[in-house]
C-alpha cells in the first residue's frame, strides 16, 4: 500500500510539466561513489585439480603409454612416437608421455646415425662412418651398433696409414731416397713391429744407407787423393772402412793415403824446424827423405813443392860460411864439433850454419867460452876469443 501510494504522488508531480508543456531538461551530475554502490576485491581463487579421469580413459592412455614404451624397446621409434602423442592427446601434460615422444624422437635420430654410418662402412667411406658413428654415440654411449662401426672404421684407419707408409717406404727405396725409406719403415714398425714387409724395409733402407756412405767416402777420398789432402783422404777411407771392414778398395786406398800423409809431415816438420838440420844426423835423415820423396808416384805440385824447399834447405844448410877467428896469439882456442885451433891472432873457418861455442884458455887468466851462430848464406861479424881477467 506504501508503495502504491508513493506512485501516485510521483504521477501527480509530473502531470503539471506535461500540461505546461515541455521543459530542457536538466543535468545533474551524480558522483560515481553515489551512484555505483562500493565493490568489494574477490578473493583468489585456489587452483582446482582437472576433474578425475573415468576408468575406461585412465585405461586407454595406460595401454599407450604401454605400447609407446615396447615400441622404444623394439626400437620402433615411429610407432613408439604415435602411441605416447594418443596419450599425451587424451591426457595433457602426462609425464610419461612427454618424455616417452622425446625418447622415442632421441631413437629416431639415433638410428639415423647408426643407418648412416652402417651405409658409409659398406660403400667403403671411412671418413663419413667414422663421423657417422661418433655422432650416434653422443646421443647413446652404449650404442653398440655405432661402437662396433667405430671400431672397425679405426682398425680401417689405422691400416689405410700403415699401408700408406709402407708404400711411401717402398717408393723411397725405389728412388733411392734411403732417409726417407728408413723413416717410413720405422713409423709402420710403430703400428705393426712384427710385421715381416716392416723388418724387410728396415733392412733394406739400412743397407742402403750404408752402401750411399761407403759410396760417399770413397769417392770424397778419391778426390782428397787428387788434391794431395791426405789427411781427408785417410778420414774418408777410414770410415769406409767402419762401414764395411772388408772392402778392398777401402784398404788399399787407406794404406797408401796413410803413407803419403806421414811422408809429408815429415818433410814439414824438417822445413818447420830448420835448426834441427845443423846436426849431421837430423841432416842425414832430411837427406834421405828427399830420396825418398823423389821416387814417390804420383808426385802432384803440393808433393814437389815439398820436396825441393826441403832440398833447397838441406843445401843451405850444408854449405860452409866462412868465419874469421880472432885472439891475441897467447890464447888456446878450442872450437866446439870442430877441434883444437890452437894459438892465433886471426884464423879462418868454414863453418856449416849452426851453433858453435869456443872455449879460451890462457895460463894465469880465467878461460872464457864464447857462443855464436852462424846463419846460411850470411858471414857473421868477426868471432873474437881471448883471456883477458888475470886469476
Amino acid at each position: 500500500m506504501i508503495s502504491l501510494v508513493i506512485g501516485l504522488v510521483a504521477v501527480f508531480a509530473v502531470l503539471p510539466r506535461v500540461i505546461d508543456g515541455p521543459s530542457p531538461p536538466v543535468a545533474t551530475e551524480i558522483p560515481v561513489e553515489e551512484a555505483t554502490p562500493a565493490l568489494e576485491t574477490p578473493a583468489p581463487v585456489p587452483p582446482t585439480d582437472p576433474p578425475p579421469m573415468d576408468n575406461g580413459l585412465r585405461r586407454t592412455v595406460e595401454a599407450a603409454l604401454s605400447e609407446g614404451r615396447s615400441a622404444l624397446d623394439a626400437h620402433d621409434p615411429q610407432t613408439a612416437a604415435t602411441a605416447f602423442r594418443r596419450a599425451a592427446t587424451l591426457d595433457p601434460g602426462n609425464t610419461a608421455a612427454e618424455q616417452g615422444l622425446s625418447q622415442a624422437e632421441d631413437l629416431a635420430t639415433l638410428m639415423l646415425f647408426e643407418s648412416r654410418a652402417l651405409a658409409a662402412e659398406k660403400r667403403g667411406d671411412v671418413e663419413a662412418a667414422t663421423a657417422a658413428a661418433r655422432r650416434a654415440l653422443e646421443l647413446d654411449p652404449n650404442s653398440q651398433t655405432a661402437r662396433g662401426v667405430a671400431d672397425r672404421m679405426a682398425t680401417a684407419l689405422r691400416q689405410k696409414s700403415y699401408q700408406g707408409l709402407i708404400t711411401r717406404g717402398l717408393t723411397a727405396l725405389k728412388e733411392q731416397k734411403y732417409e726417407k725409406a728408413l723413416d717410413a719403415f720405422t713409423a709402420a714398425g710403430e703400428r705393426q713391429p712384427s710385421a715381416p714387409e716392416v723388418a724387410d724395409g728396415l733392412a733394406r733402407a739400412r743397407s742402403g744407407l750404408r752402401r750411399h756412405a761407403i759410396a760417399g767416402h770413397l769417392a770424397r777420398a778419391t778426390q782428397a787423393e787428387g788434391a794431395e789432402s791426405w789427411q781427408q783422404a785417410v778420414t774418408d777411407y777410414k770410415a769406409a772402412l767402419v762401414l764395411d771392414p772388408d772392402l778392398g778398395a777401402a784398404r788399399t786406398g787407406y794404406g797408401r793415403s796413410e803413407d803419403r800423409l806421414e811422408l809429408a809431415q815429415r818433410m814439414l816438420y824438417h822445413l818447420e824446424n830448420p835448426k834441427r838440420l845443423t846436426t849431421t844426423e837430423v841432416l842425414e835423415e832430411a837427406t834421405d827423405l828427399v830420396e825418398e820423396a823423389k821416387i814417390v808416384s804420383p808426385e802432384g805440385p803440393r808433393h814437389l813443392d815439398l820436396v825441393q824447399r826441403l832440398e833447397a834447405l838441406i843445401k843451405e844448410v850444408s854449405t860452409p860460411i866462412p868465419v874469421i877467428l880472432q885472439s891475441d896469439g897467447r890464447t888456446e882456442v878450442v872450437l866446439y864439433r870442430v877441434g883444437q885451433l890452437g894459438t892465433f891472432e886471426q884464423q879462418r873457418v868454414d863453418l856449416r850454419p849452426g851453433t858453435y861455442t869456443a872455449i879460451g884458455q890462457r895460463s894465469g887468466f880465467r878461460d872464457v867460452r864464447v857462443k855464436f851462430q852462424i846463419r846460411p848464406g850470411t858471414p857473421p861479424e868477426p868471432i873474437v876469443i881471448l883471456c883477458t881477467e888475470g886469476i
